[in-house]
């Protein structure tokens, strides 16, 4: 995570073929005013590879699942989704 420790969150979600670095520009502009996350869905960027099974992510309803799964595990609530292509 990133930013302030109390503000508003928001969860920026990137698109297939990508990874949480595309957000490096954009990043900047918000971490003095809201708390940030960044994550690289299941078979991209730094997460674990071995976790990606191409039946499961073949639909978006896995990447929902992991986004709600996150937010859960983080209590995060009152969430502002940023999504780039097709970031769930």
């Amino acid at each position: 995570m990133y930013g302030t420790e109390d503000g508003p969150v928001l969860v920026f979600a990137h698109g297939f073929g990508t990874d949480q670095g595309m957000w490096g520009k954009v990043l900047p502009r918000f971490a003095d005013r809201y708390r940030v996350v960044l994550l690289d869905h299941v078979g991209s960027g730094g997460s674990d590879q071995s976790a990606y099974d191409s039946a499961t992510y073949s639909t978006l309803d896995a990447y929902v699942d992991d986004l709600m799964e996150l937010c859960g595990e983080l209590d995060l609530q009152d969430v502002t989704l940023i999504g780039h292509s097709v970031g769930p």
